[in-house]
């Protein structure tokens, strides 16, 4: 599909003689992408940093997207919830004889005794610090496959503590095993109850109800920025958005930043629910998910949908991106979840191709800003722009 053939599928309203709410031109140019890409960045990872759900952090981050999608949009809400928050409170500590490793406790993790536990380690499939007289398990290990320690959220489903730890500590953990060392951890966490939090939703009605929803998460693990994880694929679908103000469009268009990905989808499942008690989630007909495109030029498509797989592979052909995208055939159980269970066409779209580089960052202080690399969100807006445009003529 070409430029003007893509730009027929929309009706650009003029009143006064100037479009509504008309943004276009700050996408209009891979310059201008790239400045906007930047500046977006600045503003949420470099001078806001961490943005856990229910923190001060993650709504200075609501603010910034909610007054870029009302700048483009005409329709934007929150999509506010309460929840029983988690915070680690100071330091961690897990200590091996007298070795200090690097460690973070694990999202929604219960926390030790204030004096910490002292035990030994064992290794029975994973990582157990045990209670020297009667054997009882007083904190678990789980090591990053990725390189140094990240965190990861914790099962729920017993009240022992789980430490993060990275892969440059197994040898020590192993030795620590074999040789009966002391093991001493300690994590303090409080649980807030009646926290609340907000996704943003923004919404370009068309001439028809049938939806076409974008979604990304806002949010991030506690002790990072997540500039790649999920920054960079926010503020793709900001562009997007930006890239289709003041039009009409045949199908409506809606934008979703989600809170609480990363606490089990939390966000994405309250606002499918808000939806169904609306009576317009059926509105929703497909859901695109972006996660995670900037850890390499390769994109991967994640759905059974094999009509929505084809065409973002013929989309990469036409448009003469030579990269390597890779379908997965499997079903979504992240953010588009809740719109799949609800009879939505989903796709899930992340990357790879630059592991190396990218996944150690993963749910690390290190995903900053500077890592992203611009090509791979000029290439994923590209891809996804041209998407929107043949899903509109379906």
């Amino acid at each position: 599909m070409g430029r003007r053939e893509l730009l027929s599928l929309f009706a650009w309203p003029m009143v006064g003689g100037a479009a509504q709410k008309d943004t276009r031109h700050l996408v209009a140019t891979p310059e201008g992408r790239a400045e906007y890409l930047r500046g977006m960045l600045r503003a949420l990872c470099t001078e806001i940093g961490p943005r856990p759900s229910g923190s001060k952090g993650y709504d200075a981050g609501v603010a910034i997207i909610r007054r870029e999608l009302e700048r483009c949009l005409p329709a934007v809400s929150l999509d506010t919830l309460e929840f029983r928050r988690w915070v680690a409170v100071g330091e961690p500590l897990f200590q091996v004889g007298d070795r200090r490793l690097e460690t973070y406790v694990a999202d929604n993790s219960p926390d030790t005794p204030e004096n910490g536990i002292r035990g030994l380690l064992r290794k029975n499939g994973q990582y157990e610090v045990v209670d020297q007289e009667s054997g009882a398990v007083l904190a678990r290990a789980g090591i990053s496959e990725f390189g140094r320690a990240i965190v990861s959220s914790h099962s729920g489903k017993d009240g022992v503590p789980l430490f993060n730890l990275g892969r440059q500590d197994v040898e020590t953990l192993d030795r620590a095993a074999r040789e009966n060392l002391p093991v001493q951890a300690r994590a303090r966490v409080k649980w807030i109850p009646g926290a609340r939090t907000s996704s943003v939703a923004g919404t370009l009605p068309g001439d028809s109800k049938d939806e076409i929803m974008v979604v990304a998460h806002a949010d991030t693990k506690y002790n990072t920025p997540g500039a790649n994880d999920n920054t960079a694929s926010l503020v793709t679908m900001l562009m997007l958005a930006h890239a289709v103000s003041g039009a009409r469009p045949r199908k409506t268009l809606s934008f979703l930043a989600t809170a609480g990905e990363e606490l089990s989808y939390l966000g994405a499942r309250h606002y499918a629910q808000t939806r169904k008690n609306r009576g317009t989630l059926g509105d929703i007909r497909i859901c695109v998910n972006l996660d995670s495109l900037t850890y390499g030029p390769n994109l991967q498509i994640n759905t059974t949908d094999g009509k929505l797989a084809q065409t973002i592979l013929d989309i990469h052909r036409d448009l003469g991106i030579h990269t390597e995208p890779k379908v997965f055939q499997r079903d979504d159980t992240m953010d588009s979840a809740p719109f799949l269970a609800a009879g939505a066409r989903t796709v899930h779209l992340n990357s790879r191709g630059d592991d190396a580089r990218t996944l150690p960052l993963w749910h690390r202080p290190e995903d900053r800003a500077e890592t992203v690399k611009p090509e791979f969100v000029e290439s994923s807006f590209l891809v996804l722009r041209e998407l929107i445009g043949r899903l509109l003529r379906v």
